[in-house]
């Protein structure tokens, strides 16, 4: 099973490190994780809202994911992008044997592109996956 987790809830449920991959930037799977430009813009968005929202707010980040499409650039990005398509594929193969986490920062409340990473895998390699943050519409 292929699931995602948030840093901070990985580290409380002591969830090996082992059994998961960081998929934020800079963290050694830069191939699945954000490109600088949809980060940039996603920055500005979110700053930008937070003046309405409140600074670190939930509404300011997860409007900022749908005011920048978030997911289908990102969806792009990955689908057009041999290496991240592999590396993934790499981990549906792993998560056959047992449960693989895709670790980044955001919490559960708060749109990540780890769920987009889910929906690809499962659409695309048939894996079995597990989204239990929310995906703001």
């Amino acid at each position: 099973m292929v699931r995602e987790i948030g840093l901070s809830e990985m580290l409380k449920k002591g969830i090996s490190k082992e059994d998961c991959v960081f998929v934020a930037r800079k963290r050694g799977n830069d191939e699945i994780a954000p490109p600088e430009d949809l980060f940039n813009d996603f920055g500005k968005a979110k700053k930008r809202l937070e003046k309405e929202f409140g600074k670190a707010s939930m509404q300011a980040h997860n409007k900022a994911f749908l005011d920048c499409n978030y997911e289908g650039r990102f969806r792009e990005y990955i689908i057009g992008n041999p290496s991240a398509l592999k590396k993934l594929e790499e981990i549906c193969k792993k998560s056959k044997e047992k449960d693989v986490y895709l670790v980044c920062y955001e919490g559960a409340a708060k749109a990540c592109h780890r769920r987009i990473l889910l929906r690809i895998a499962e659409e695309h390699f048939g894996a079995k996956v597990i989204i239990e943050g929310v995906e703001p519409k």
